[in-house]
């Protein structure tokens, strides 16, 4: 190829009247050659037309730039040593070095191995640059011989003049270039070429030069080989994939496969780009940026961890305000308020933290359920982990956080407070304080704040980072995973009956029929009423009853609204303004309180002091909720 402009896009001197004009200044001088050529009966061209195309630009100012061919240094990619006709082109050798390595996502070794059976030779070189890693190419400008120097020693081995002034010094501009050799054919003294290296030559060097014992003094590969090969190939690397399947993997690759012949690193996990909440990339112009301190203020570190951890790695992270906000509600907020709805309670019943592990025969279906979801969680975690698989973990987490709020403390409100039975009590607690004491450490590498603010409140011991992995000893019975799973289904089918039916679920009812498919029963028949008791709760009804039913879960109810009914519904409706005005005024559920209510309840006024922690009833015609003397 043949140079036509300077690196200041002027055209060279064997350019002819081009020489000197600026291609860049003047971009329509060809334009007008060959529009001069053909008024002289030269037809180079056929039509000149603008249209709009991508054009490179300078990243940072936007200026625009220009092509220019220039002589660089390559390794070839395609070439068998002239030693051996029989051997592999390093192409070939990477190809299979690349198929050695776990790749996450999977889709990874697909494009490493499209990049490394299409690319050309590997360009090394970097012209007009300063930093960087210095070439060791020394190359005879009289017989155009080149020689690469392998080390410092054959440097020094080698040199003709310039030794002392690099002696100590960094291989770096200007230092290096001081040194110089003799040519091995035709004994000229010559010196290194000026350019320096692709930056992705010298990172592929990492897993042989960062190794290092107690990371101090030279690598372990030059000093200590044999200790060298225990730590080789890394375990891990993880990188943004965008680019680097043709720069650092690829890098690291080409270094190993001619190094040791042997992938450098066992697995790798790439992960897409962090694009604005819009979709497009981060910029401060457009207004879709967040600098890291600001959104550790405004988001929380916690929030913006598990934001990242949830995400699938194949695809883009659009990071924002909005899927901040909703992780918070979702899954942040959730944690805090289960711990919240415990530690008020706790306080109330005086249940002071016992580190023990709950027995397991003596507990309910309930508990016994959400310790299983616990041990299956944990294990889960693990398993995801082991195999850097964060996104599966954070599923397994949600999924259990999401049964522990909307199924296990939802279904155990009525255990607590001074009308709960005493036995029921105290499983309860001894069951919450076991899952958030084991729960708090597998949440820990994701979520480090809250999880120790959790475990530290709860336990008072130092911190939950200095915990070990949980060991949970608890089989798992998959039959009673399976009957909650039934028993659940056909809630929330009750739940979109009575909303169609507009009723609202503080109404109570007479009864309820629930088939279930004969295909997918409940197994447990001893556990029959528990799960009647738990659907009664949840769907407020008297009786339920099952019936062998065929393809879907079904539910059918009483809506007969007997006087009584209607009044229980009403009662219902009373307590809940109770608890909202105690909210309002900012008084806590411990905090004892005066009320006025309608007559109406005055029959119910036993129950209404135990529910509310009511010290004074009185009665009137306006609901009033104030703090007792």
């Amino acid at each position: 190829m043949i140079e036509v402009i300077a690196d200041n896009a002027d055209y060279l001197p064997l350019m002819g009247y081009l020489a000197g004009k600026n291609a860049k200044r003047d971009p329509k001088i060809i334009f007008d050659l060959l529009k001069e050529k053909e008024n002289n009966g030269e037809n180079w061209i056929f039509l000149i037309d603008p249209y709009t195309h991508r054009y490179p630009g300078c990243w940072r100012c936007k200026a625009e730039l220009v092509w220019k061919v220039a002589d660089e240094w390559y390794i070839a990619m395609d070439v068998k040593s002239n030693l051996d006709p029989k051997s592999r082109t390093l192409r070939e050798r990477m190809i299979k070095v690349a198929n050695q390595i776990k790749w996450m996502p999977s889709f990874g070794l697909k494009r490493e191995l499209d990049w490394l059976e299409n690319m050309h030779d590997w360009l090394i070189s970097k012209k007009n640059r300063y930093w960087g890693l210095a070439l060791p190419i020394y190359e005879c400008e009289d017989c155009k011989t080149f020689e690469i120097i392998g080390s410092e020693s054959e440097l020094k081995e080698r040199s003709v003049s310039g030794w002392e002034q690099f002696q100590g010094k960094t291989p770096h501009k200007p230092y290096i270039d001081s040194v110089k050799i003799s040519c091995s054919k035709c004994k000229k003294e010559i010196s290194r070429i000026l350019d320096v290296g692709n930056p992705w030559l010298d990172a592929g060097i990492v897993p042989f030069s960062t190794i290092k014992k107690n990371n101090q003094g030279e690598p372990l590969f030059t000093r200590d080989y044999k200790e060298w090969l225990k730590w080789f190939p890394v375990d891990f690397i993880t990188e943004s994939f965008p680019g680097q399947f043709k720069n650092w993997f690829y890098a690291m690759i080409a270094m190993s496969t001619v190094i040791e012949d042997k992938n450098p690193f066992k697995q790798v996990l790439g992960f897409a780009t962090l694009v604005g909440e819009d979709g497009r990339p981060m910029h401060k112009s457009w207004g879709n940026s967040i600098a890291f301190h600001e959104g550790a203020d405004d988001i929380g570190v916690d929030v913006m961890r598990w934001m990242y951890v949830r995400q699938n790695p194949a695809e883009n992270l659009a990071f924002g305000y909005g899927t901040a906000n909703e992780v918070r509600r979702r899954f942040y907020l959730l944690i805090w308020n289960i711990y919240k709805f415990y530690k008020s309670n706790a306080e109330i019943d005086k249940a002071l933290f016992v580190d023990e592990n709950p027995n397991i025969d003596k507990l309910s279906s309930l508990d016994q359920w959400v310790l299983m979801r616990l041990t299956q969680t944990v294990d889960e975690v693990k398993s995801s982990m082991l195999n850097f698989d964060a996104k599966s973990a954070s599923v397994a987490i949600e999924k259990f956080v999401q049964d522990l709020s909307l199924w296990y403390i939802r279904r155990s409100r009525d255990r607590v407070g001074p009308t709960a039975d005493v036995d029921d009590r105290a499983n309860f607690y001894k069951t919450i304080q076991y899952i958030f004491s084991k729960f708090s450490i597998v949440l820990s590498p994701f979520m480090p704040f809250i999880s120790e603010e959790l475990f530290t409140d709860l336990t008072g011991e130092e911190s939950v980072h200095l915990k070990s992995w949980p060991m949970i000893e608890i089989n798992i019975d998959e039959d009673l995973i399976d009957d909650m799973h039934i028993v659940r289904k056909a809630v929330e089918v009750g739940h979109r009956v009575r909303k169609e039916a507009q009723i609202k679920v503080r109404q109570p009812l007479a009864s309820v029929k629930i088939s279930i498919p004969k295909t997918s029963p409940l197994q447990i028949e001893s556990n029959f009423e528990t799960y009647k008791k738990l659907i009664e709760a949840e769907l407020n009804v008297k009786q339920v009853e099952f019936i062998e039913g065929m393809m879907e879960i079904e539910t059918e109810y009483d809506l007969v609204l007997t006087p009584e009914l209607s009044h229980e519904g009403k009662l219902r409706d009373l307590l809940r303004k109770i608890q909202n005005k105690r909210k309002k005024h900012g008084m806590t559920m411990s905090e004892k309180i005066k009320l006025v209510i309608p007559e109406a309840f005055k029959e119910n006024e036993i129950f209404i002091r135990e529910q509310v922690i009511a010290d004074e009833i009185s009665y009137g015609e306006e609901l009033t909720v104030e703090k007792a003397d």
